[in-house]
């Protein structure tokens, strides 16, 4: 059980490696060419900004919340109050990236709008809903863990 924990911790580090190499090198040039190709969206580059560093912190505090659990599963405790409240914190933590993702669409709105290419609201669209998904696993899972944790304490109390 441990082997297949180290394996997704493993993979939670990788992902969050890759998140920082964008935070810090993609997204700064990225910001940088929007602002030469568009320098009419200042206000709205601003929010842009501010939203994906959000949500990439926002990223991070989810990904804590699994290692946590993944912590929990390796000492045999996931079916308690401290899994319950990590699920929780990660349903939050990615509807808040969902909620930065759905203020990015008046930029791309307008974008779009410029370059003729109706196509990218729905792609931007799609992508911010994937959070909103995630988030409601994240809440089903909440559920079923908070009925099996009960279950577990009504099983500890009959002898």
């Amino acid at each position: 059980m441990k082997i297949k924990t180290l394996f997704l911790k493993m993979a939670l580090i990788a992902i969050g490696i890759i998140v920082l190499f964008f935070c810090a090198l993609v997204f700064p040039n990225v910001l940088i060419k929007l602002s030469y190709t568009y320098p009419k969206i200042v206000l709205t580059r601003y929010l842009f900004t501010g939203c994906l560093y959000l949500s990439a912190i926002l990223f991070y505090i989810a990904e804590g919340y699994a290692y946590r659990i993944l912590q929990l599963i390796d000492r045999d405790n996931v079916f308690s109050g401290q899994a319950l409240h990590a699920i929780k914190q990660i349903k939050y933590a990615v509807g808040g990236m969902g909620v930065c993702y759905l203020l990015f669409l008046p930029m791309i709105y307008w974008v779009a709008d410029v370059e003729d290419a109706p196509g990218m609201i729905i792609i931007m669209t799609v992508i911010a809903m994937i959070p909103f998904v995630v988030a409601v696993f994240a809440a089903i899972l909440e559920k079923l863990l908070q009925k099996a944790t009960q279950l577990k304490v009504e099983s500890q109390y009959t002898v």
